[in-house]
């Protein structure tokens, strides 16, 4: 009976769905209306998470101990969010609640992300700090979206002296002459870490933030014994900050000339399993918010890009973040590209050529004065969906969620609360197919029941 019976759960566990790795950045807590969230609008998403990563927390940079970003908001003197995050457990007991480092939220004295390594006392203190913190707010683990800093590419590589950047930013020089140095000190901090935290049951994850060059800081054979999961930030390829003069998809999925050839989702997949990355440990990022340029009289008349720019586009009314746009404050803007009475503050939503999988825009040209053009390469349901199938085809553990207060929390795009969130999570699960499906047949009639009987068969006698 009992061996059945590992076989059988061995079975449904292939059959449930993959990882959905849900970031929240706490600070919308401060954000005003439409673009505040917090634990209670949280909670229409948590059922399409299996894990919660809260950010984002920070370095003391004297005493290299982990500590809040804002303490008035996350600690027990101020509004307490780290105890009511952890709280949602209550609710949700599945979810695996984690605390995010770093993530680029962290943005004093930056080099201490390399001093902590460099010395073993210091990472000592960061990991004693971590584990404290951890158990004191009942976190379930962490997440180091370590920041290590980002390589400076230009749009194209083409001249001579783009051909020796590229070559620079590949072994590091000019950015940080002790990379290899912090390469292995961070396997060593990760190695450290996961000791201190596998007794206590915690979890240890890792983040790749956008442009962080991988081979040079993450020896990924290296780190894999050590971590649960490796969260691939998989946006932001191009942005109006990185590219002012020239709009383009932010977040392709896949490779088209002329682009550069690193500079999408594909081949940074590709990237880390080539080198030994564990596909069941990978995510594959999903962002939630959309970049957005001015265009002018030079811009043209198409939309197509990649197309001239000039810098990035105004804040958005809840966001009010220069070239970045929420899901939510793009969908309200959308209007079919055949509509001719479309007012003139609107977008037109436009989707890439069948095949291409570069992602979706939306345009307004300038007016007479070459005022008010605006170019948007955004996230929206339809695309996370394809690359939640993309993660799927690919083996990998799942997705992750980037960020939850920017997806649509209060269901303004269609009447769903997190769309982005949603789309992402039921395209990735195999837990439960499309009934009419071939594979939703499968498990209506062979999977579900045994999930059945699997669950009264363990029922304690007192639930009877």
């Amino acid at each position: 009976m009992t061996k059945w019976l590992v076989l059988l759960l061995a079975l449904l566990g292939a059959t449930q769905g993959l990882r959905s790795v849900c970031y929240w950045n706490g600070k919308s807590f401060w954000r005003e209306g439409t673009a505040k969230v917090t634990t209670e609008e949280l909670r229409a998403a948590l059922p399409h998470c299996t894990h919660l990563i809260y950010g984002f927390a920070a370095i003391d940079d004297d005493e290299y101990h982990i500590q809040p970003i804002d303490k008035k908001l996350d600690l027990d003197k101020g509004k307490g969010q780290w105890r009511a995050v952890t709280a949602l457990k209550r609710s949700f007991p599945g979810l695996s609640i984690m605390l995010g480092l770093g993530g680029n939220e962290d943005e004093e004295d930056v080099d201490k992300y390399y001093q902590v390594l460099e010395k073993q006392e210091r990472r000592t203190t960061l990991i004693n700090s971590i584990q404290a913190i951890l158990k004191d707010f009942q976190f379930d683990g962490i997440d180091l979206a370590w920041q290590f800093p980002p390589q400076h590419e230009k749009y194209t590589s083409t001249s001579l002296s783009s051909i020796w950047h590229k070559v620079k930013k590949t072994v590091g020089i000019g950015v940080d002459s002790k990379a290899a140095e912090h390469r292995d000190q961070f396997t060593a901090l990760v190695r450290e870490l996961k000791a201190v935290l596998r007794p206590d049951g915690k979890q240890l994850s890792i983040a790749v933030l956008p442009h962080v060059n991988s081979s040079v800081y993450f020896d990924v054979r290296q780190l894999m014994p050590y971590v649960d999961m490796v969260n691939l930030w998989t946006v932001d390829y191009r942005t109006p900050e990185r590219s002012p003069e020239k709009a383009d998809y932010a977040t392709p999925l896949t490779y088209v000339y002329p682009r550069i050839e690193h500079q999408n989702v594909e081949s940074t997949v590709n990237y880390w399993l080539a080198k030994g990355a564990e596909p069941a440990k990978l995510q594959l990022g999903i962002a939630t918010w959309g970049r957005t340029w001015k265009l002018n009289s030079d811009s043209g008349l198409s939309g197509v890009p990649p197309l001239v720019a000039d810098g990035p586009g105004d804040k958005g009314p809840h966001t009010k973040k220069d070239g970045l746009l929420s899901y939510y404050e793009t969908c309200v803007k959308l209007v079919s590209p055949t509509n001719p009475s479309a007012p003139s503050g609107m977008l037109r939503r436009m989707q890439d050529a069948p095949g291409a999988h570069q992602g979706t825009y939306g345009f307004r040209l300038p007016d007479k004065n070459n005022d008010e053009g605006l170019w948007v390469s955004f996230e929206e349901p339809q695309t996370a969906a394809q690359k939640a199938i993309y993660a799927k085809q690919k083996g990998l553990g799942g997705v992750a969620i980037l960020d939850l207060a920017l997806d649509d929390s209060r269901g303004i795009c269609d009447g769903s609360a997190f769309p982005i969130t949603k789309a992402a999570k039921s395209n990735a699960d195999l837990g439960g197919p499309t009934p009419g499906s071939p594979i939703g047949d499968r498990y209506q009639t062979i999977v579900q029941p045994v999930k059945n009987w699997v669950a009264n068969v363990t029922k304690p006698s007192w639930a009877v």
